[in-house]
């Protein structure tokens, strides 16, 4: 079943449907004048009202990986810190300030040119949620890592919590690079 606060194709195709049975209406009763379109750009501007006004668990999950590349690439570690959540545990940091004193010391050697998402599955039970992401990153020429640019293939396990109405970075743990089983702790 379609949410139609997820998604505003549902309101969209029925406003369609009743532009249509609104236009054969006009035809037969033209004393009617422009009546009977109301109701299909009623049921429109429904669609897109509810789309900009709610945001979903799933839009709000969702949102938090490409803020999180954009401030990678921007070396913006304190911008990645407003998505981890305060009880932030992963098997290299047991804490969410091991974890920002990791990722101050990451971002600059990596100088990241690009991240580009390859997959992102999610899935949500209640105030909880878990996906799994697949990343292509492009490093610059000047990162200190492979000493010229690169490319990787990462892929990261997430665990994500949610604390009153915002959704926050439980858990982060880095699964493979390059295909290969990699961790936070070869890395540093």
């Amino acid at each position: 079943m379609w949410n139609v606060l997820e998604n505003c194709w549902l309101l969209l195709t029925l406003a369609g449907v009743a532009l249509v049975i609104a236009s054969v209406v006009r035809q037969e009763k033209p004393e009617w004048g422009y009546k009977p379109l109301l109701f299909p750009i009623c049921l429109a501007g429904l669609g897109f009202g509810l789309d900009h006004v709610f945001t979903t668990d799933y839009e709000a999950v969702s949102a938090i990986v490409p803020t999180c590349k954009r401030a990678a690439i921007e070396t913006d570690a304190n911008r990645i810190m407003e998505f981890i959540s305060p009880d932030y545990r992963d098997k290299a940091h047991k804490s969410k300030a091991a974890f920002k004193r990791a990722i101050q010391s990451i971002l600059p050697k990596a100088s990241i040119n690009k991240v580009r998402t390859q997959s992102h599955i999610i899935s949500i039970e209640d105030h909880s949620a878990k996906s799994e992401l697949k990343l292509v990153v492009h490093l610059n020429n000047d990162n200190q890592y492979t000493g010229a640019g690169g490319l990787f293939f990462v892929e990261m396990e997430f665990e994500y919590e949610k604390v009153g109405k915002s959704w926050y970075i439980r858990r982060m743990d880095i699964t493979s690079v390059n295909n290969q089983p990699m961790s936070w702790g070869s890395i540093h």
